[in-house]
């Protein structure tokens, strides 16, 4: 548990099963996972639900949407090599986020030292086990 997994076109973080136990609103959108882990968004993300996708913009709090993932499990998450975050949900939900070309678009911290940025650009800097 705790390891970042590296496949060929993608990496798959350690978090299925992980239920949203808290959502944060600030400059960002951070969800808090239950085994120590947490998401931070902090552009722009595209949230499908069962009526259809809805644009999230966290940095002007405009994501009264995500408020249904509360209690929802993750059922996957992948990053892929171009930077991509796509989250699904127990509920039916799903959580797309591209890179930013100016800003870091999103983190995923936890469970202990594992933490992966999606930088500026869509490159990935990673700390923590990898396998």
């Amino acid at each position: 548990m705790g390891d970042l997994i590296q496949l060929d076109d993608r990496w798959v973080l350690p978090y299925r099963g992980m239920e949203v136990t808290q959502v944060r609103v600030d400059n960002a959108l951070t969800l808090l996972l239950s085994g120590g882990a947490l998401i931070t968004v902090e552009s722009a993300a595209e949230l499908s639900t069962p009526d259809g996708p809805v644009r999230l913009l966290p940095d002007r709090q405009k994501v009264a949407p995500a408020l249904a993932l509360f209690g929802a499990k993750l059922t996957w998450e992948i990053i892929f090599r171009h930077g991509a975050l796509h989250l699904g949900f127990d509920n039916g939900y799903h959580l797309t986020v591209e890179p930013d070309p100016r800003f870091e678009a999103w983190s995923a911290t936890g469970p202990g030292e594992l933490r992966v940025v999606c930088t500026p650009g869509g490159e990935l800097a990673t700390w923590g086990r990898t396998r």
